[in-house]
């Protein structure tokens, strides 16, 4: 049996997943409600630009000295105020800007504004990727020096079709950028067979070594270690716990909130189980008004069904 979490974010940074809008130029249909329904109009960058500034000074007069931004959607490259968020928070901040996205902005874009990112995690979804686009999109980061890999969407229900996308990458890719099967949930769970699952615990030895990473990134990579009553368990993948039905935290005291925040569309910052709502970032006086206390809380729900949020540090309470 499980009993902790812990992991290699230094103790001084923290993480924050922020999901500026949910218009998507795709419609996967394993995509989480509220992600690409585009009911949610993108937010005024002044605002986002003043308030996300002040959230970051208030975790550094917290002792987070460092911060580590990512972006994802919906589809953030079709915010206008993107580009203008990420310079005016390099300029301001020590930080790590890391994004998700479908890739399918022309060429130009990402050379136009590669210099923006640290991280580019280019998804592939099978009903809609240009496989060979995707492979520009990350070369094209690669050689401009961004740390970029393909983060393949296994879609149980076109397996072949999936696998075959992986192949396709791996032979193109000349192992130039990585290529990662990922886990598609839904509503929390998976719907893998038991050979479809070891498929992914084998994909996960593949995955970049910790001097590869640390040497292209200039960070480290993420290392995971899940205690149990016997051992440690040593991964460097966020899909672990959900593909292995460890994701049952319910009672534990966990590092939401004084590790890791998620900001959705409406402004609201909580996380993804959205146990304990922060505030809002849209709010106007939202710089007058923002100072929570930054301290662990106690999980009260039955399953996390966020891969980011499952790594959080936590431990079972006795």
């Amino acid at each position: 049996m499980i009993n902790r979490i812990e992991n290699n974010q230094d103790s001084d940074m923290v993480r924050i997943e922020y999901m500026p809008g949910n218009t998507c130029n795709h419609k996967c249909h394993y995509c989480f409600p509220g992600s690409n329904e585009g009911d949610q109009g993108w937010p005024d960058v002044d605002i986002v630009k003043q308030n996300l500034s002040h959230l970051l000074t208030h975790y550094e007069n917290n002792g987070k000295t460092k911060s580590n931004l990512y972006i994802v959607g919906g589809e953030p490259t079709l915010w206008k105020g993107l580009e203008e968020l990420c310079q005016y928070l390099k300029s301001k901040h020590n930080i790590i800007i890391e994004m998700s996205t479908n890739g399918t902005r022309k060429i130009n874009w990402w050379k136009n504004n590669a210099k923006n990112f640290d991280h580019v995690e280019v998804s592939v979804h099978r009903e809609f990727a240009n496989l060979d686009h995707l492979i520009k999109v990350c070369d094209t980061l690669y050689d401009l020096g961004v740390f970029v890999n393909a983060d393949v969407l296994i879609d149980p229900n076109a397996w072949n079709q999936c696998i075959d996308n992986v192949e396709y990458l791996k032979t193109n890719s000349k192992n130039k950028w990585p290529i990662i099967a990922k886990v598609v949930h839904f509503n929390g769970n998976h719907r893998y067979t038991d050979t479809q699952l070891e498929y992914f615990k084998e994909a996960i030895k593949q995955y970049p070594t910790q001097e590869w990473f640390e040497t292209t990134t200039k960070k480290p990579l993420r290392e995971v270690k899940i205690h149990t009553d016997d051992n440690i368990i040593v991964v460097n993948n966020d899909n672990y716990l959900i593909a292995n039905n460890l994701n049952k935290f319910q009672g534990w005291t966990c590092n939401l909130g004084v590790d890791f925040i998620k900001i959705f569309p409406d402004g609201r910052i909580t996380g993804n189980c959205q146990q304990k709502l922060f505030g809002n970032l849209h709010n106007n006086n939202f710089t007058q008004t923002y100072s929570p206390v930054i301290e662990p809380l106690i999980c009260n729900r039955q399953l996390c069904v966020c891969s980011e949020e499952t790594v959080i540090e936590k431990y079972a309470r006795l």
